[in-house]
């Protein structure tokens, strides 16, 4: 627009001279830049029967209440992680790793054995 005006609004945080940044949203709060590690939800694999085609959310941050499977947990205590969704090929039973230390998530590996998990307390990260 010709001959328009612009006013420019500068911020200035309270006890210094120099202007702010401009407001805008915390999503460093809700979305940390260093996520948090996951912890042992318990020391030993959930078994049960994966249904062919249906799709899974696996917590990742050991913090559900309804593990081996997420509670949206991760999000309200501000993790910064999120669940492995997946996908079942087949109907079958499974061993789903609940100590979040396996190297083939979701499922178990065995390092719930170690004794690194086991001398870990439920609830506390590795």
């Amino acid at each position: 627009m010709r001959g328009a005006s612009v006013s420019v609004l500068s911020l200035v945080t309270p006890g210094t001279s120099s202007p702010a940044s401009p407001a805008r949203p915390d999503s460093a709060r809700w979305f940390p830049r260093d996520p948090a590690k996951p912890v042992v939800a318990q020391k030993t694999p959930i078994k049960l029967e994966l249904i062919a085609g249906k799709t899974y959310r696996w917590c990742v941050c050991g913090r559900s209440k309804k593990q081996p499977f997420c509670d949206g947990s991760h999000f309200f205590q501000r993790t910064g992680l999120s669940p492995l969704k997946f996908k079942a090929q087949e109907t079958r039973t499974v061993a789903l790793c609940t100590c979040k230390a396996t190297k083939r998530p979701p499922y178990c590996d065995g390092t719930h054995k170690s004794e690194q998990v086991q001398k870990a307390e439920v609830g506390s990260p590795l």
